[in-house]
């Protein structure tokens, strides 16, 4: 009869690993030593759930059976069930402060502003026509520049800013060599949101107060004004990257460095660099890259599909690495926690290959975040039933070396509390974290470790442990 029987029918089929890659965010090494293992204790998802539905419809009979005998003698033995807990509304009473608003009013000492501007710019035209026809009159120029200056002011608080800047063109026309009027120039620009000439202005500012020094008729010159080099040197920064100038925000900052009168004037100059060359000469990036981050918690869609679409774009390393971990981040918010744990794998696995990093704590930040998220991951599949993804996650975990490793390596502990052997393949990894549990942990792993080995008749060894525990205290 055997021999009537096709071989095939005869072969029993092979059993199927009970985790295989690829497991996103885990590497091939661990899940391989997971299947060659530790496959005793767990069984396939499918028939966890089939378990897990057969306890579901258990858990029923029992219950009806427990009403019954309830009826019949009293309290059913089969009750003991933990009751729920009635969570009580903690209501705090919200104190709030009135904040006074005192305004003031300035008063205008002018009985007719119209009139006070009319008399100006007559003493004007008759102060220009005498420079014009003699250019060396030093009084006329002086009270020229009285006029300006009130002008100024006076145009300054009516906000009439292209009457203002009328103004102090004619001031720059009779003192070239005063940075301040350079400056008020770059403000009153600044002000109606030109941004371009306001950061040039600024920029000649500087050259004045430069000049000032360079071209001194002393003995000994005096020493370059630095802090009001640095203030121009900011403001023109500032103005040039609300254009999104990247080239004029490169060269306003490198002078801010050279010029910063104190450690911290020169880490912002820096720093303010550094973000301005976060992808080279490509500033927009950086700003695209900004503006994403911005709407991420109103729109977070929206913003892991810019970033996708950014990172593609991105021209220096450094830049495509923060972008991806943000990606990261926002897909694992958006429930794509599949997506998110490949993309911080992948760059897990590229820090230590690639310099520069994007900042001095990405590391830390890449592994706290991987970390969490396989750490989670790995509950949920253990939520799910699916106890072997479970375990994969947690030790891969425990590969990372990272603030997860003690509990990680608990829970794992928990999954493998019917296969004893399973269990002391973990005891050397939780010996070697042991100080760092807390003290729960160090409870849990002492009582799971000491049964384990009680149940495979090692009593002296289960001693060891059961004293540990009690070393711990209550």
């Amino acid at each position: 009869l055997a021999d009537a029987v096709p071989a095939s029918v005869m072969e029993e089929p092979a059993p199927l690993p009970i985790v295989a890659p690829p497991l996103p965010g885990v590497d091939a090494a661990v899940i391989e030593s997971v299947a060659a293992s530790y496959d005793s204790t767990f069984v396939p998802t499918s028939v966890e759930r089939e378990a897990s539905l057969r306890f579901v419809e258990g858990r029923a009979v029992q219950e009806r059976l427990d009403s019954l005998l309830t009826q019949l003698h009293g309290a059913g033995p089969l009750d003991g069930q933990p009751g729920s807990l009635q969570d009580a509304a903690d209501s705090t009473a919200l104190l709030r402060a009135q904040q006074k608003l005192a305004a003031a009013a300035q008063a205008q000492t002018e009985q007719d502003s119209a009139q006070v501007l009319v008399l100006l710019q007559e003493a004007q035209h008759l102060f220009e026509e005498v420079l014009r026809l003699n250019p060396f009159d030093d009084d006329a120029r002086y009270q020229l520049l009285q006029v300006y200056k009130i002008q100024a002011q006076r145009y300054s608080s009516m906000r009439n800013w292209e009457s203002v800047l009328h103004v102090l063109r004619g001031l720059l026309k009779l003192n070239a060599d005063q940075h301040v009027f350079w400056a008020d120039m770059a403000g009153v620009l600044e002000t109606m949101e030109r941004f371009e000439a306001s950061g040039l202005a600024y920029m000649q500012a500087a050259v004045v107060v430069k000049d000032d020094a360079l071209l001194a008729f002393a003995s000994e010159p005096p020493a370059v004004d630095s802090l009001t080099l640095f203030r121009y040197y900011q403001r023109a920064y500032s103005v040039f990257a609300r254009n999104r100038d990247g080239v004029g925000a490169q060269n306003a900052l490198s002078e801010a460095m050279v010029y910063a009168t104190d450690s911290t004037q020169h880490a912002y100059a820096v720093g303010e660099l550094d973000w301005v060359r976060w992808d080279g000469d490509n500033f927009e990036n950086r700003l695209r890259f900004d503006s994403l981050q911005a709407v991420a918690s109103e729109a977070p869609a929206a913003a892991v599909t810019g970033l996708g679409d950014l990172i593609g774009q991105l021209t220096l390393h450094a830049a495509r690495l923060e972008a991806s971990y943000n990606y990261a981040v926002l897909t694992w918010q958006q429930e794509d926690h599949d997506r998110a744990l490949d993309t911080l794998q992948a760059l897990w696995n590229e820090v230590g290959t690639h310099t520069p990093l994007p900042y001095g704590e990405y590391t830390v930040d890449l592994l706290e975040a991987y970390a969490t998220m396989l750490f989670q991951r790995g509950l949920q599949h253990r939520q799910a039933g699916a106890t072997a993804k479970a375990f994969t996650y947690l030790l891969m975990v425990a590969e990372l070396g990272s603030q997860y490793t003690g509990p990680a390596l608990i829970e794992a502990l928990k999954l493998t509390r019917n296969n004893p052997r399973q269990g002391q393949q973990l005891e050397d990894d939780l010996e070697a974290v042991f100080d760092s549990l807390s003290v729960e942990d160090k409870r849990t792993y002492l009582s799971l470790m000491g049964n384990l080995y009680r149940r495979i008749g090692d009593v002296e060894t289960a001693q060891h442990f059961a004293r540990r525990f009690a070393a711990l205290g209550s």
